[in-house]
This record gives structure tokens, sequence and C-alpha cells, in this order.
């Protein structure tokens, strides 16, 4: 498992520019200080090919129903309300295949 961490969400952006391809899921936070979490999920998705098809898990201290419509609505695939476990996440990843 490939893990790209970047605070200020830029990171992806970039990746795609250079066509990285190591990259097997996004988890981001709702809450960041430049994008925040739903903006960075329409940037993802608005890529053609791998990229935009991109598994995204959203996590928020916020479980309001509001903000996890509006993640499904911008493309995330899954959500996790902070504090949230070991357990939580591996289920996350098992749910991609990823572990």
């Amino acid at each position: 498992l490939n893990v790209l961490q970047n605070p200020e969400a830029h990171g992806i952006i970039r990746c795609e520019n250079s066509n990285c391809t190591a990259i097997s899921m996004i988890i981001t936070d709702l809450d960041m200080p430049i994008m925040d979490g739903l903006e960075l999920i329409r940037n993802v998705r608005s890529f053609e090919g791998r990229i935009g098809k991109i598994p995204i898990i959203m996590i928020s201290a916020s479980d309001d129903k509001e903000h996890i419509e509006e993640g499904l609505n911008a493309g995330m695939n899954g959500f996790i309300c902070k504090p949230f476990t070991e357990a939580g996440l591996i289920e996350q990843l098992k749910a991609y295949n990823l572990l």
C-alpha cells in the first residue's frame, strides 16, 4: 500500500500531472486549510482515466448527514467519522481489496 501524504491536498494534482500510478486510494479530511475534502474529491473525479476512478474515503469529525450526502454527490466512496478506529479504517481498505 503506497501512501502519498499531503495535508494541503495538492499532491494528487501533481501526481496526475506526472502520470503517477502508485496511488491505490485517497483518504481525505473534509476540513483542510486550502482545499476542503469536497473540492479535492470533485477535482479528482474530473480527471480522465485511472486517477479519476480511485476510491476516495472522506474522514470528518462531523457525521452530519448533509456532509455525507455532499461527499457522496461529489464522488466519495466511503466515510469515516473521527475519531476512528483501526478496525474502521481496515474495514474500508478491505472493501476496496487494499488489504
